[in-house]
């Protein structure tokens, strides 16, 4: 393994850590694309787990989850928080269970744009795993041809995973300034 030193200073609690930070959706893109009327017509909400918009003619519902791409030449992964849509008895049975250590698998579709992909990472299928011990369901992409799939079934350079970063927090820092 290469030896590499990462130093950032995190958004969320200003401290600076020493590894690669989670690259992190506060809400899926369905929700996020709302403008704040459209959010109170459709009754949508979200909080850090759960998001729910009830359009007139059918209701769409989001976890979130974790998305970990392996580095080759590093022991980290790159991870991402994103979230995903699921149907109403499998959302059910997540939000039933979310305090206790039941374990399931549902199918999802991943509902962020993750930055570097084309095509877009929208609606990409995936196998949502819950954990024990309070941990965020973690996501495994379906077999499908697209770069996505293949850096989490190949994984990617550690060099890429910092550029990747690197791009996510000077982005977040022109937007905010």
């Amino acid at each position: 393994m290469t030896d590499h030193s990462t130093n950032y200073t995190c958004t969320v609690c200003h401290e600076t850590h020493e590894d690669l930070p989670a690259l992190g959706f506060i809400a899926p893109d369905p929700y996020a694309e709302l403008s704040a009327a459209q959010r109170a017509e459709f009754q949508a909400e979200c909080d850090d787990n759960f998001c729910i918009i009830r359009y007139p003619d059918q209701t769409d519902r989001f976890i979130r989850v974790v998305l970990d791409i392996p580095i080759i030449d590093h022991e980290e992964t790159l991870e991402y928080g994103v979230w995903v849509s699921m149907s109403e008895a499998s959302f059910n049975d997540y939000r039933a269970h979310f305090d206790d250590d039941h374990e399931a698998t549902y199918f999802g579709m991943i509902c962020n744009r993750i930055m570097g992909y084309e095509p877009s990472t929208m609606f990409l299928h995936c196998n949502v795993n819950t954990q024990p011990d309070g941990r965020r369901p973690f996501i495994a992409p379906h077999q499908a041809e697209h770069p996505l799939v293949r850096d989490y079934t190949h994984g990617i350079r550690y060099a890429e995973a910092r550029a990747r970063v690197d791009a996510a927090l000077h982005r977040f820092q022109a937007a905010s300034c």
